[in-house]
């Protein structure tokens, strides 16, 4: 693993497990048995530091992870690791199944009307608590019929009519966009 390649997490450490130096972990990827592709991952902790380490052995369990890493063979060694991120680079992300996509992937994207008409940005798109949403920027040209400010339109059907990978642009319905803007524009 090099020192410039980019990282993503796949996983947040949750608390050691048993007396062998297991700890479980939350998935944050689609594909549950990913675990079993796992061998070298960066792990960062809670205070920033980033520490390599080897997978010995892993598992399902339920919908968590079950780690051993080398090395790391009581619950005593495991526990600054607690809350920390594990991390893979990033040329080793998974594909996603047809029509689906990795949020950071959709920064950048077009924003479009139903007729076709470009008129911003997405910034980035937000993980909230219910929904993903949408930063939307308004391009110059259609701040005034919109707003120069930077809104958050909701992934929800009513409002994100299509997204498209191929194009790099998402489509929303013009009045839901309309309704999120602020008066003042």
């Amino acid at each position: 693993m090099s020192e410039s390649e980019e990282y993503i997490t796949v996983c947040q450490l949750m608390r050691t497990h048993g007396v062998k130096g297991y700890i479980k972990a939350m998935p944050l990827t689609h594909d549950l048995n990913r675990h079993e592709k796992l061998s070298d991952v960066m792990l960062k902790k809670t205070n920033g530091e980033t520490v390599q380490l080897t997978l010995e052995d892993s598992r399902l369990a339920n919908n968590l992870w079950l780690l051993k890493f080398k090395g790391y063979d009581t619950p005593e060694s495991l526990i600054h690791f607690v809350n920390g991120d594990l991390m893979i680079p990033e040329s080793e992300r998974l594909p996603l199944p047809e029509g689906e996509f990795y949020l950071d992937e959709l920064e950048g994207f077009r924003v479009r009307l139903e007729d076709g008409t470009d008129i911003g940005e997405v910034l980035e798109v937000e993980e909230l608590p219910t929904v993903n949403a949408f930063h939307i920027k308004f391009d110059p040209a259609f701040q005034n019929a919109y707003s120069s400010k930077t809104i958050l339109a909701p992934w929800i059907d009513d409002c994100v009519l299509n997204v498209d990978g191929d194009g790099k642009f998402i489509t929303c319905d013009k009045d839901y966009l309309k309704s999120l803007c602020p008066e003042e524009r």
